[in-house]
């Protein structure tokens, strides 16, 4: 009796140390974006002399004032459809290379796999200069294609290894079902392989939207037109010529993080499936 009182108390204990564990990490993620976005409808004064702290007047004028002078409307417009371009062809890429490497067999399949493995083991940054020369020859500098090109590219290796290791854990037999029915290699793709992995490619479509919102460096190198220029690359408006103005930088941040935020809320539950079903396939 003493023994189970013992077990008992013990596994609530445990669980007790869980969730404040648990709560203390929310606190430590929630609290700071909870102060940017508060800071983001106070004064430039009250941000100046309290950084921390609930605003005395509402300064709604922030952010009608700063989405203006930042030029968001055609930076959210131009990251969209950089994003919605990058995620159709990675996402088309990944699933019929990923479904290849996981259940055909074919000669240099070893190499293919090696060549992702070492690709995404290479900092991206060192390829940008004979990236440029080479965007450049093509005419396609300060161009939304440049931008395209580069992010599906760089985003094809880990998405192929990531998805690759979850189909090697669909049965083969399902596919080989679906041959004896008439079915192609690319029918058995479609019509079984491709409904199964819906998690995992909804999160590997979330993985290449926040690379694509936040990526700063090829973006800002890539494109000098005002008019042509992503979310990411206009917070450098705030923290350079408008530097002085903190109410402003952080409406900007807000601005420019709010559509991830509530990308993963809005997914959360399904993000958290693919990855978990990752990582436990193959």
């Amino acid at each position: 009796m003493t023994k189970t009182m013992n077990k008992g108390f013990l596994y609530y204990l445990l669980a007790a140390i869980r969730m404040i564990f648990l709560v203390l990490m929310l606190l430590f993620a929630a609290v700071p974006l909870l102060q940017v976005f508060i800071n983001s409808f106070r004064s430039d004064r009250e941000v100046k002399i309290m950084p921390i702290g609930l605003p005395k007047d509402w300064a709604l004028n922030n952010w009608p004032e700063t989405w203006e002078i930042g030029g968001y409307a055609q930076a959210y417009l131009n990251s969209l459809l950089t994003a919605a371009v990058v995620i159709v062809v990675v996402l088309t890429l990944v699933g019929l290379g990923a479904y290849a490497l996981s259940k055909l067999e074919f000669k240099g399949k070893n190499f293919f796999m090696a060549y992702f493995f070492v690709a995404i083991s290479l900092p991206t940054f060192l390829y940008i200069v004979p990236d440029y020369f080479v965007m450049n020859k093509l005419g396609l500098v300060d161009t939304r294609w440049s931008l395209m090109i580069i992010y599906s590219a760089t985003q094809l290796p880990f998405n192929m290894l990531l998805l690759r290791t979850f189909l090697s854990g669909i049965p083969r037999e399902l596919e080989e079902a679906a041959k004896i029915d008439g079915c192609s290699e690319l029918q058995c793709f479609l019509r079984v392989t491709l409904p199964i992995a819906k998690p995992m490619f909804l999160t590997i479509g979330i993985l290449v939207f926040v690379h694509v919102w936040n990526e700063f460096l090829w973006a800002n190198t890539f494109i000098t037109t005002e008019s042509l220029k992503p979310v990411a690359t206009k917070y450098v408006v705030f923290t350079g010529q408008y530097g002085s103005n903190m109410a402003r930088i952080y409406t900007a941040s807000v601005i420019t993080i709010a559509p991830v935020i509530l990308l993963y809320l809005a997914f959360s539950r399904r993000f958290i499936e693919g990855m978990t079903s990752g990582s436990v396939k193959g």
